[in-house]
């Protein structure tokens, strides 16, 4: 019988998932994490053959599981499926990037997701994992540059916010104030609430050298904060860097 994790922190989804598992005479949920940090660690235990996980998630989003499993769990390489609402062209492709096997949307397909659960069931062991090499960075890798240059505490819950909401914007640059509400539906609030995380976070940066570069001294209005970032993030995915006390092309 095969192992799986499943990493989500909507609890009935994470039910409705144990359920279609449990229906399998094959597979078996041996954990459930209800965040980034619990599932790497429930990962490196049980060392599951499936990994099921959302992206949006609190203390480390699927994305950074992914990258953990691929680049600090040595040969370890197991199938892993992402089912996220995100269903925008920059998620698919960083899914596609960071070689996923399986990835679908919420409200699941549950035949779909019967269909995924078989092939599982039925393969052979992937190869075992090598070290990844230098590639370029996707836009989830170069907004968490950005933030940690911004000093934005990775507790705060508005960092996670900020990260949804570029990943958006770049989907969508028009969004403007909708922004918020796209956010709000995401992590279960309402638009107010996302505004005042991401505002939190933004508080907390504002000792940073990059904020000063960047905006000054003074507070700057929360939406115009994520606009300057979202164009920050667009220079660096064209090849513009950081380099002292502004950004320059980088020789090509």
């Amino acid at each position: 019988m095969k192992s799986v994790v499943l990493i989500d922190d909507d609890p009935v989804f994470v039910a409705q998932m144990k359920n279609i598992v449990g229906n399998h005479s094959k597979l078996n949920v041996v954990a459930e994490a209800n965040s980034g940090r619990e599932g790497k660690v429930a990962i490196e235990y049980y060392r599951p053959d499936l990994i099921i996980l959302d992206i949006v998630m609190p203390s480390d989003d699927g994305l950074k599981v992914i990258k953990h499993i691929q680049e600090e769990c040595g040969v370890y390489n197991p199938f892993v499926y992402v089912i996220t609402a995100m269903d925008t062209p920059t998620i698919h492709k960083i899914l596609i990037e960071l070689e996923v096997d399986f990835f679908g949307f919420k409200p699941i397909d549950e035949q779909k997701v019967i269909r995924v659960l078989e092939h599982v069931s039925l393969a052979e062991p992937k190869p075992l994992n090598k070290p990844m090499l230098s590639k370029q960075k996707n836009p989830a890798d170069i907004i968490e540059d950005i933030l940690d240059e911004l000093q934005v505490p990775s507790h705060l819950l508005g960092a996670e916010y900020i990260k949804t909401a570029l990943l958006l914007m770049l989907d969508n640059p028009t969004l403007k104030r909708k922004v918020y509400s796209k956010v709000a539906i995401y992590y279960g609030c309402n638009p107010r609430a996302a505004a005042a995380n991401i505002n939190s976070a933004l508080k907390a940066c504002m000792c940073s050298e990059m904020y000063r570069i960047e905006f000054g001294n003074e507070k700057t209005e929360t939406l115009l904060f994520l606009n300057r970032l979202s164009a920050i993030v667009k220079k660096r995915m064209r090849g513009v860097v950081r380099i002292d006390s502004g950004f320059s092309k980088s020789d090509s």
